[in-house]
């Protein structure tokens, strides 16, 4: 330990270092085993709330300590950085099947809209990769059922009746026996492949709804996780923290006479959390903001900014658009024409780009979002959770105000807004209804003081 050069790797590896020395393990011998055995260790006997995290980190840095020269270490194998998912390969499947499956993927993505069964409507790109994805579990969860790959010939194999309730049944039993949003979602592709793709009979469809309503289904509103981020802001400090968060870190920003990578991370958490604060658009749209083409800024005096998404750019193909708070506008002005030219040598096309001026990925915008939140305000949040804080600053002043969050977010349907924020709404009406009756309460009081004086010293000690 006190040869190692860096306090990364003094700090990744000191809980190693202990389990170690204290059972006479020298550092030639640790191996894959020993750190499997240590993380057990840490999984049975301590607190730590991420032990499979802590085993890859501590593999990584064993590794880069082992690579380096003069050092003799075994080098470990590092755990893959997510759990992989159980599916059947796709090359276990038929060819009949695969073709079929890549023929409905196209249909639904409109390869032809003149087609005589052409999709009314296309899906999403997004909505077909779930399709997809539901399709794979689909036919995992039925050869776990004891179907042979091979006699999944097609489509229509995972809609019959006998094989749909075999679906359901593994789905349902993987997860433990509880209702499950992706188990449901699932059911209702399924029946839509069966309704729309093969056009089952009348008879074979209702069959497949009646089985469809047996999947339990998760009650509509806000999941737990959800629920507990916005619990957060109950408390008014929390919510300043997350208002004044961006000025505060842009404060810092423009301290760095020589912005380097650090200093653009800084600035795209600070421009991200005050444009979700107040223009609350889904995470995919954020992260592919571009100037003038989503982002149109004006300096002049009195000149109006906006943040402008066209419908095919939105999940549900609804316009977007939003006039950008000045101080928000002249952040990005700043970023754009100083900032990021200092680091990256030019303006970028993108709002979100790394140093070498390239684009970022979503997951990359959402990290850095949560990091800063977290460790500069306390605030545990995810970028479409700002969606949701934005409905609930509305229903706090307006109860059963539902129109104003559904133009906000971009809803079709009211009762789309309605079917997940009647929680919020209700315990608002509640709030408020509690005031109504201590007022009513109040009111009173001084008439009983005023009647019970009349009444002599006996009646007012029964009052």
């Amino acid at each position: 330990m006190d040869a190692l050069p860096t306090k990364r790797a003094r700090y990744g590896l000191s809980r190693l270092a202990r389990y170690a020395s204290a059972r006479g393990i020298a550092p030639a011998e640790v191996d894959g085993p020993v750190i499997q055995a240590f993380i057990s260790t840490v999984r049975d006997e301590t607190l730590h709330r991420k032990p499979n995290a802590l085993h890859r980190s501590v593999a990584l840095i064993w590794n880069e300590v082992a690579h380096q020269s003069g050092v003799d270490l075994q080098r470990v194998e590092v755990p893959p950085s997510r759990r992989s998912a159980r599916r059947t390969e796709r090359s276990q499947l038929p060819k009949s099947f695969r073709k079929d499956e890549d023929n409905f993927l196209k249909w639904c993505g409109g390869s032809d809209v003149f087609a005589n069964n052409a999709r009314s409507r296309p899906l999403a790109r997004q909505t077909i990769d779930l399709r997809r994805n539901q399709i794979h579990a689909a036919v995992t969860a039925l050869v776990e059922s004891g179907i042979k790959p091979a006699r999944i010939t097609s489509l229509a194999v995972l809609v019959s009746n006998e094989n749909f309730k075999r679906i359901m049944r593994q789905r349902y039993e993987t997860v433990g026996r509880r209702e499950n949003v992706f188990n449901h979602d699932l059911g209702i592709a399924l029946l839509q492949i069966a309704r729309e793709w093969m056009r089952v009979r009348p008879a074979a469809l209702s069959e497949l709804k009646r089985l469809l309503s047996m999947v339990p289904k998760p009650p509509p509103g806000l999941t737990p996780k959800n629920k507990a981020a916005l619990r957060q802001f109950d408390d008014p400090a929390a919510l300043q923290r997350l208002y004044g968060f961006s000025d505060r870190l842009w404060a810092e920003v423009k301290r760095d006479d020589k912005p380097n990578g650090q200093t653009l991370v800084k600035a795209q958490a600070a421009i991200a959390v005050a444009i979700l604060c107040y223009m609350p658009i889904r995470l995919q749209n954020l992260a592919a903001l571009a100037f003038d083409q989503h982002l149109f800024l004006k300096a002049g005096p009195g000149a109006i900014s906006s943040l402008e998404l066209s419908a095919t750019e939105v999940k549900n193909k609804t316009e977007l658009a939003f006039d950008i708070p000045r101080p928000l506008a002249k952040m990005l002005i700043d970023y754009r024409n100083r900032i990021v030219p200092k680091v990256s040598g030019r303006r970028p096309d993108h709002l979100f780009v790394k140093v070498d001026g390239t684009p970022k990925n979503q997951w990359a915008v959402a990290w850095t979002i949560r990091k800063y939140l977290k460790r500069r305000a306390g605030i545990v949040m995810s970028p479409h959770q700002f969606r949701h804080l934005s409905a609930k600053v509305i229903l706090d002043r307006e109860p059963g105000n539902f129109e104003t969050p559904r133009q906000l977010l971009g809803h079709k349907s009211i009762g789309t807004t309605a079917a997940i924020y009647a929680g919020i709404s209700t315990r608002r009406a509640a709030r408020h209804h509690q005031q109504l009756v201590e007022e009513a309460l109040t009111a009173q009081m001084p008439k009983r003081q005023n009647q019970s004086s009349k009444q002599g010293p006996i009646r007012r000690h029964f009052l």
